[in-house]
């Protein structure tokens, strides 16, 4: 079977000219309240802009807590720079200030409707004090249009979006997110999906996100657009879709987590959802305790190879959905290689409306620990509109004292299936489970 699978190769190459940020002025200098006193939005906007007019700096803040009524716009060739996470504090207060009014979209943002390049934002916390649910929410750090710009070593708390890049439409942006917190992603804008929070949130194309966390956001991450890396993060605790929510063509993912409860029956959504797009890698990466799938790829998602992932404590450990998207749309020319789905709830591999996808060398563990139905029956189930697809080389396994994986490798098409047009079609199965019954041609 011939592949062409996408390998997404990024260099970020974020080494700033010396002179843009040797200017460096400190903000008590210039009156700042480090207190939590006072307002300081318009002095430090009054800071940016007489920095911006010499070409560009750096303005430090020291430990203290600085309160602001309105919004932060940063522009071109600005490093807002602190001591620390735990040090430098940014809030609002929810009884002052301008936010009812203010069409600015986070406690520090930039303006959209201009190209805003080399903007640095480290060693910083920012509490929106925004509560859980609630709509006209604000994000922590959201850098609009912007290019070769950073966000680093930050913590959110409390937000609509906690740190976020987004509105830039070109080709290549060269942002990055690295060793960022949110927590408490957790306010709407509106309650249609465009309000729903994200813990941390990119849409430019050509962005890296790496060594990040996001804690009981809405959505963990969220990425649309293309060429996105996503390297060493970790989501936990979400509580309106998933822990990665990734729409986009030309995407890596690699040695990430995510954790949607304490226990299975805490869990929530899907750990990994790869929706509708071209050219994914997904690899060294854990799912656990997620009440839909631990990895999740939706129709019609092609080009997209799995490998070396475990989803332990999940509904479907991995699988295909199909929701919205009815055949003939497919999921194609897809690898899923050595990945490992233990203690899932329905089925370990779940697959259907693919084709041409090579499913080799994968185990499934102590599977269907909801039960045996009719229609979960299978660590490795084959439904509906599977055709021209490889399975062979893969492993089902119970090692409990009382087994729940009664079938191992188990295609529908042999005996419930009976729509010709749905039936499996040149399909190559070699399969022996070490424990449960097997059904296939």
């Amino acid at each position: 079977m011939k592949k062409a699978f996408w390998i997404v190769i990024f260099t970020f190459s974020l080494m700033y000219p010396s002179t843009i940020f040797c200017q460096e002025i400190h903000a008590l200098d210039f009156g700042v309240d480090p207190n939590g006193e006072k307002d300081n939005s318009i002095i430090i906007n009054k800071l940016i802009d007489s920095l911006s007019q010499k070409g560009g700096g750096t303005i430090l803040f020291p430990e203290g807590k600085f309160l602001l009524d309105d919004a932060i716009i940063l522009k071109s060739n600005i490093k807002l720079q602190g001591v620390s996470q735990d040090e430098t504090l940014f809030f609002r207060n929810p009884t002052s200030g301008n936010w009812k009014n203010t069409k600015a979209q986070g406690l520090i943002t930039t303006n959209p409707s201009i190209l805003n390049d080399r903007i640095i934002v480290e060693h910083i916390r920012v509490n929106g004090n925004f509560e859980k649910k609630a709509s006209g929410g604000k994000g922590g750090i959201c850098l609009r249009n912007c290019t070769n710009s950073t966000i680093r070593s930050v913590t959110t708390e409390n937000t609509w979006h906690g740190s976020a890049f987004y509105d830039f439409k070109g080709a290549k942006s060269g942002n990055l997110i690295d060793q960022v917190i949110s927590l408490n992603a957790h306010t709407f804008t509106s309650k249609d999906n465009s309000g729903r929070p994200r813990g941390i949130l990119v849409t430019d194309a050509g962005s890296l996100v790496k060594n990040s966390k996001s804690s009981h956001a809405g959505t963990g991450f969220y990425a649309g657009g293309k060429d996105i890396v996503f390297e060493n993060n970790h989501a936990e605790y979400w509580f309106e879709d998933n822990g990665y929510y990734l729409i986009v063509d030309n995407l890596r993912v690699s040695n990430c987590t995510a954790k949607g409860g304490d226990s299975p029956e805490k869990g929530f959504g899907s750990g990994f959802a790869i929706a509708y797009k071209k050219g994914a890698l997904i690899e060294n990466s854990r799912a656990e305790n997620c009440s839909n799938y631990g990895f999740r790829i939706h129709v019609p998602q092609s080009d997209t190879q799995l490998t070396n992932n475990v989803a332990f404590g999940c509904g479907n450990g991995f699988g295909i959905e199909v929701a919205s998207h009815p055949f003939p749309e497919v999921a194609s020319n897809l690898l899923f290689e050595k990945n490992t789905a233990e203690n899932s709830g329905l089925h370990g591999f779940l697959f259907r409306q693919m084709d041409h996808v090579e499913v080799i060398n994968n185990k499934a563990i102590n599977g269907n620990q909801r039960g045996v139905t009719l229609s979960t029956r299978g660590a490795i189930a084959i439904k509906e509109y599977v055709s021209n697809s490889i399975f062979e080389g893969n492993q089902c396994l119970d090692n409990q004292s009382k087994a729940t994986q009664l079938y191992g490798l188990y295609d529908y098409s042999v005996d419930q299936i009976t729509s010709a047009a749905k039936k499996g079609k040149n399909n190559r199965i070699k399969h022996k489970s070490a424990k449960g019954s097997d059904v296939f041609q």
